[in-house]
């Protein structure tokens, strides 16, 4: 297992108890759906996401400590 360190920004927060950063175990190999899909993130609300503050997809392997954040579709006009 690895840790990783994740945060949900904005309304994607709501999804998770809260909205700081916080570790995460997941196996080894692991992309950040694999992330998201432990988190209880839905996918389709996804805007865009990171890691160590790069974007990235989320077919993107994780690393041990790595800093991931996902970011949601933001409204306006």
């Amino acid at each position: 297992m690895i840790k990783v360190n994740a945060k949900a920004f904005a309304m994607l927060s709501k999804y998770i108890e809260t909205n700081k950063n916080f570790e995460i175990l997941v196996e080894e190999g692991s992309t950040l759906r694999d992330v998201l899909n432990k988190l209880g993130l839905p996918e389709d609300e996804i805007f865009t996401c990171t890691i160590n503050g790069e974007n990235a997809t989320l077919d993107d392997k994780v690393k041990d400590g790595d800093n991931v954040g996902f970011y949601p579709y933001l409204g306006g006009g």
